[in-house]
């Protein structure tokens, strides 16, 4: 019986210690995406839009779920800001996904459920909306 709770233990701290790493994993793997996005973003801003001030940056907060209809209509803003074309809308936006946002995006996004930013839009305000 004690053999059994020592092992369930370990079981358990294994699984728990996995899921950790893959979250870890998976944010180290979005964080390198967003500076590629981003690197990309800045080179297309800066070959195809009217000159701006360097300093004028627009900053896309991240979404943990809360409030879709505001985050969207700041992610449109962003994307008009910048001059992002509609194919790279989705992947963009999906590196500012946190915590539980970022699993529903990973499971519907690998299940095939994404066409593009406004499947996205809409998938997105049905299920945060409150």
């Amino acid at each position: 019986m004690a053999d059994q709770k020592v092992l369930k233990t370990f079981v358990d701290d294994s699984i728990r210690d996995s899921i950790q790493e893959m979250k870890d994993s998976l944010s180290k793997d979005f964080a390198d995406i967003r500076s590629l996005l981003m690197e990309l973003v800045g080179k297309k801003a800066t070959t195809s839009t009217p000159h701006r001030d360097p300093a004028t940056r627009m900053e896309l907060r991240r979404f943990r779920g809360g409030n879709p209809e505001a985050w969207v209509l700041e992610a449109e803003r962003y994307f008009e800001f910048y001059s992002i074309a509609d194919e790279f809308k989705l992947s963009l936006a999906s590196s500012y996904l946190d915590v539980e946002a970022l699993e529903w995006f990973r499971w519907l996004y690998q299940n095939k459920q994404f066409v593009d930013w406004k499947h996205f839009t809409k998938k997105l305000r049905l299920d945060y909306r409150k």
